[in-house]
């Protein structure tokens, strides 16, 4: 929060393993269903970059997808922040409209359930992913050879990238940098691409017992508010 005050924007990936956690760490509870939240993605004070990919024939312009078909993008609700109040309505919006088919539950004290009888997530906690931005199958060069890579650690500092252009050209016009962008982030959902394909993947190694988060219209657990879109978000924040 702090540092958001002084104008640093944070931004953290939100992993490669699904509902798992980070690293795949188990699911929780005693039947191993119950959605393990990273913690520090999960955090009210960064903003949380999950993944996305052009499906399989798909080129450039066309409509993205959820990150899964080589890894997948973390995303859900904090077992340990509770809902900040920029996000509320649009993840109130979530479980509202597109509630996923497994139940929930409602605690914020970093406890859960027993087993996934009482739920399998936790509505009431922060929720991530914010933002998104492609996350596989791109080329890199790495000591002078090709590679190709994807992952959240990828999609992260594409999105840091675009918010650094934005201060850049905020410092040329005399203005500070934007600093702690959630509120902003929340309140104009036309700066993004909506993401709407696909999901999670569903696998034992980024599920927990089946179960992870789809793609739905507006914000959801899989890509968040959906991927930037560029022109609209340099022009808000240079309105300000």
């Amino acid at each position: 929060m702090k540092l958001g005050l002084r104008g640093t924007s944070v931004f953290h990936a939100t992993a490669d393993s699904g509902v798992k956690g980070p690293l795949f760490q188990n699911c929780k509870g005693t039947d191993k269903s119950i959605f393990n939240a990273l913690t520090t993605a999960s955090c009210p004070y960064v903003t949380a970059v999950g993944g996305t990919e052009l499906p399989t024939g798909k080129t450039a312009g066309d409509a993205e997808q959820v990150a899964s078909l080589r890894f997948s993008g973390g995303g859900g609700f904090s077992n340990v922040f509770p809902r900040p109040a920029y996000q509320d309505a649009a993840v109130s919006s979530f479980l509202k409209d597109h509630a996923p088919a497994f139940s929930s539950y409602n605690q914020t004290d970093g406890t859960f359930p027993a087993d996934g009888s009482g739920g399998v997530f936790n509505r009431g906690g922060r929720a991530y992913p914010d933002i998104s931005a492609v996350s596989s199958e791109s080329l890199i060069v790495f000591n002078g050879k090709s590679h190709r890579t994807g992952g959240t650690s990828m999609s992260t500092p594409i999105v840091a990238a675009i918010f650094n252009l934005i201060n850049e050209n905020r410092l040329a016009a005399g203005r500070k940098p934007v600093g702690f962008v959630n509120p902003a982030l929340y309140q104009n959902p036309a700066m993004f691409n909506d993401i709407t394909l696909g999901g999670m993947r569903k696998d034992k190694e980024y599920a927990c017992k089946g179960n992870s988060f789809d793609a739905t219209p507006g914000w959801d657990a899989a890509t968040g508010m959906g991927t930037p879109n560029y022109p609209e978000m340099s022009k808000y924040f240079m309105s300000l």
